[in-house]
């Protein structure tokens, strides 16, 4: 866009000095014009420049899923090393800054860690809910370790695995909707830990979080497991009739 603006000043300073041959007082004022705007380009060069504009700070309450599931996920690989996918909603459904948000969260627990894993982060092509979005998602899966889905689980996910086939990443999930898609391979074994939004809170409260990782989770979200995954599931249905 700075190109352009260069590009249309250089232009009507150069109009300008055609039509003062002819308009002495009207090109002046072109020539002006023009001169001005090319000031204005090297005064947003140097703002630019000097000033770069500043990246929003990570979101603790995004950060502290991901501290969450970090931990379990350490406790389930024990040392090992490996690639971990990160499978992200469309960007008009999550933007970049709260994707950031998401990834800076591992950081703390995998250098508490000392965990040598690789994050790479991929997005869906279609909505959350669309089976086959997942299912070429999870074709980059194939030599990860684990696969953490911020876009919940499908209705129909474990259609998505070979019956019988026990081997593949561990996979783990944060649902934002609150859906239960996710009870039944949690159940089996197929996902391992899911995390939820605890019903009922003030959106509000979300914004100026201060504290640790720990305390945050601990207040927002709930922790599904196999143990516990009907307790979760049976709770959040509740709150959805209630409402």
């Amino acid at each position: 866009m700075t190109f352009f603006m260069l590009l249309a000043a250089l232009a009507l300073a150069g109009v300008g000095g055609w039509m003062r041959r002819r308009w002495r007082a009207l090109g002046q004022a072109i020539m002006v014009l023009g001169g001005l705007g090319l000031m204005g380009v090297v005064v947003m060069q140097v703002r630019q420049n000097v000033f770069p504009p500043q990246s929003k700070a990570p979101n603790r309450y995004e950060m502290a899923v991901s501290y969450g599931l970090a931990n379990v996920l350490l406790g389930d690989v024990a040392g090992q090393g490996g690639k971990v996918l990160l499978i992200f909603p469309q960007r008009r459904v999550m933007d970049a800054d709260t994707e950031g948000s998401y990834e800076e969260g591992f950081i703390p627990a995998l250098r508490h860690g000392h965990a040598n894993l690789d994050l790479k982060a991929v997005r869906l092509e279609g909505a959350n809910g669309d089976l086959a979005a997942f299912k070429q998602a999870l074709a980059q899966a194939q030599e990860a370790l684990a696969v953490i889905s911020y876009a919940g689980v499908p209705a129909g996910f474990e259609t998505l695995f070979p019956a019988g086939q026990k081997e593949g990443p561990l996979f783990y999930v944060f649902d934002s909707d609150g859906t239960t898609n996710w009870l039944g391979p949690l159940k089996t074994g197929r996902i391992r830990a899911v995390v939820v939004p605890r019903p009922g809170l003030d959106a509000r409260a979300r914004e100026g979080i201060t504290g640790m990782p720990d305390t945050v989770f601990e207040r927002f979200y709930f922790l599904a497991t196999q143990a516990n995954a009907e307790e979760v599931a049976a709770g959040l249905n509740e709150s959805s009739i209630k409402r």
